[in-house]
């Protein structure tokens, strides 16, 4: 936001604010400077509606009530006022144990609208003096991203009631299909988001997975009532766990695709030709299987039913024909947006209360002590304090402004009483928290702690406008499969013991044993890790819990590393010496790979996809990649590595063509 709209609105809000009988809105626009520079009555009327909305969506409560006019049907006479009952948040307290989860909940939110939302809920109720300093949650931090293009526009029409349509992937054949969707919800399980809704061509209830959708969301006209009995957990708890679709039969090389034999049973009437084992794998989703199968290229074959083997088929040609075509041209450079932090167009106006409220609240506080509270730099925040300055009741006089201070290296805000308490929470900033508390609900280890249900209490009492929008958004961070050695693993980072887990390595297709010193236990992308000191490597590094076969406690006890970082790790892979640096195509639909590999050097080519330099401690793991995205990720450099990688795809090939099963080694 401009400082120049920032000023605006902070006038426009303080204005309404400052007389119980309110302005109309030919009186605003004589009282404040950028409306009566308005080029003409249209212009104002924008302009001013703008800033209307803007303050609603802030959490403001702007209100539009009639003045006293002749006629019944008058409109001239509309005044505009905030009640400031309604516009102050309401006392709060929470306990150190509820400051915990709050806090946490807060984090949870990655790379989404949401994150920021939370972030600011949580620095208001700081503000307010209305959390208390505790031990956070020891050993737990997990994580939800929101990387799907599709997400925040959803997001908007869930909440909105506008109807939407978009092209949509079918898991079946693969091919876009669009779809007119009036979105009830939208939910996150097994790391993947969907909507759920009434399809309108289909007239019936559907769930879509985001990652499916491959146009942009368009919104259509009208507006829709949602089902009083919807709730979007609801939604995921009825989602079809991995297993229960169907079952595959599979042939595996022998002590080979282990990710797949270790979920699967012998298949006993079977019989498997010479140089292969017969398995039985359960399966929700054919897509997913084949994605998994097709990974694993010539060590696993799908005997039943046709329509995975066609699936996994299907992927290994799309991969050998993308990585045979001619390599674009591309030139690398720096990825500089990264480390930035992105500020959303009504982030600076909130921030500007929270401030106004903290120093009347704490006069004599410290600028850096200040500014690193509010995350902004010393400059920044002098900035803030000098918009404040032409900022002020109508009138503008000299005793009508805000007057701050802080020459000598304190802060003291003056005459801003009509702004001097924090705001209520917009619908955004409740709904992260709330949405946040209630996927902790299903954390196995933290669901079950009492302050987890009496600060959800406490938050959806204060922020009346969130109650019955937080049924409509929901996470479900349960580890179904995983939840003994997810707590087992909590227990000993907590009380700091030694574990010994058998651990299957992808890039090898082997199980090794480590003894390892949990440090703390995280999610992102729907699954769970182990941050531990690794006795076998002498190094911090990160453990995926599903891929541990058995975990013993040694019953010896550890101190964590002295230089360890209490910052959550910005991305899964720990840059070595001997890594391998390689380049990547990687189609626009699924350019969140860029970031997930930490690809520090990048190049948008001409049909949208992207070149992305990323490190690798081994090349090993590049062909299942390939062959697992079907032609949207290609080896482009080195050239090596990109021959093997054709090599392999098609030794895959040659089985999945035969007309039978393939025969021995």
């Amino acid at each position: 936001m401009s400082a120049s709209k920032t000023e605006r609105l902070l006038n426009l809000l303080i204005a309404l604010l400052e007389r119980r009988r309110g302005y109309s809105k030919e009186e605003l626009r004589a009282l404040i400077p950028p409306y009566r520079e308005a080029t003409g009555d249209d212009a104002f009327n924008r302009l001013f509606e703008r800033d209307k909305e803007d303050l609603r969506e802030m959490g403001v409560p702007v209100e539009t009530f009639p003045d006293d006019t002749l006629y019944e049907n008058d409109q001239s006479g509309l005044r505009y006022r905030i009640d400031r009952h309604k516009y102050r948040l309401p006392e709060l307290q929470f306990s150190p144990q509820e400051s915990a989860v709050l806090s946490l909940a807060s984090r949870l939110w990655q790379q989404a609208s949401l994150g920021s939302a939370a972030a600011r809920a949580v620095r208001r109720l700081d503000v307010q003096g209305a959390l208390a300093e505790g031990d956070p949650l020891i050993g737990v931090e997990p994580r939800i991203r929101t990387a799907e293009p599709a997400f925040e526009a959803m997001l908007k029409a869930v909440l909105a009631h506008t109807p939407v349509s978009f092209d949509y992937r079918s898991p079946r054949d693969g091919q876009p299909q669009q779809r007119r969707v009036e979105p009830w919800g939208l939910g996150n399980r097994y790391g993947h988001w969907y909507l759920a809704g009434r399809d309108l061509d289909r007239g019936a209830q559907r769930t879509f997975r985001l990652s499916r959708v491959t146009s942009t969301v368009k919104k259509l006209s009208g507006t829709y009532s949602i089902p009083e009995d919807f709730t979007m957990r609801a939604v995921l708890a009825g989602l079809q766990a991995p297993q229960d679709h169907g079952t595959a039969v599979l042939l595996l090389r022998p002590d080979k695709a282990n990710s797949l034999r270790s979920a699967a049973t012998v298949a006993e009437t079977a019989r498997p030709p010479a140089g292969w084992d017969a398995v039985e794998l359960g399966y929700g989703d054919v897509e997913v299987l084949a994605e998994e199968i097709a990974s694993h290229g010539a060590n696993a074959w799908v005997q039943e039913p046709d329509e995975l083997r066609a699936a996994v088929l299907r992927r290994l040609e799309g991969a050998l024909a993308a990585a045979t075509e001619a390599p674009p041209s591309y030139s690398l450079k720096e990825d500089t947006s990264r480390p930035s932090r992105k500020t959303g167009s009504l982030d600076h106006l909130p921030r500007l209360l929270d401030l106004v409220s903290y120093v009347t609240a704490n006069p004599g506080v410290p600028l850096a002590e200040t500014a690193r509270k509010f995350d902004i730099s010393t400059a920044q925040l002098i900035k803030d304090l000098n918009l404040l300055f032409v900022c002020g009741t109508p009138g503008y006089g000299p005793d009508q402004l805000i007057e701050a201070f802080w020459e000598d290296g304190t802060i003291s805000i003056n005459n801003a009483d009509e702004i001097d308490k924090p705001v209520r929470l917009s619908l955004d900033e409740a709904l992260s928290l709330v949405v946040g508390l209630q996927a902790l609900e299903t954390v196995p280890g933290v669901g079950e702690q009492p302050a987890l249900r009496s600060a959800l209490s406490k938050l959806l009492a204060a922020a009346g406008g969130v109650a019955g929008r937080h049924t409509a958004v929901a996470a479900d961070l349960a580890a179904e499969e995983s939840a003994p050695e997810l707590l087992a693993l909590q227990e000993a980072a907590a009380a700091r013991r030694s574990v010994e887990i058998e651990y299957l390595v992808p890039s090898r297709d082997e199980i090794t044993t480590r003894t390892i010193d949990p440090l703390r236990v995280f999610a992102v992308d729907g699954h769970w890790y182990t941050e531990a000191w690794c006795h076998r490597q002498q190094a911090v590094r990160q453990f995926r819990v599903d891929r541990m076969r058995a975990l013993t406690e040694t019953g010896e006890h550890f101190e964590p590393p002295a230089e360890r970082s209490s910052e959550f790790p910005d991305s899964l892979f720990t840059p070595q010496e001997t890594d391998q640096v390689v380049v990547l195509k990687i189609s626009e639909r699924l350019a969140e790979l860029a970031d997930q590999y930490n690809a520090r050097r990048r190049a948008v080519l001409e049909d949208g996809s992207l070149a992305a330099e990323i490190r690798l401690s081994t090349t090993a793991v590049l062909a299942g990649l390939v062959a697992r995205h079907g032609g949207e990720v290609v080896v482009l450099e080195p050239a090596d590595v990109a021959q093997q990688t054709q090599a392999w795809l098609r030794q895959a090939l040659e089985a999945y063509r035969a007309a039978a099963a393939p025969t021995g080694g």
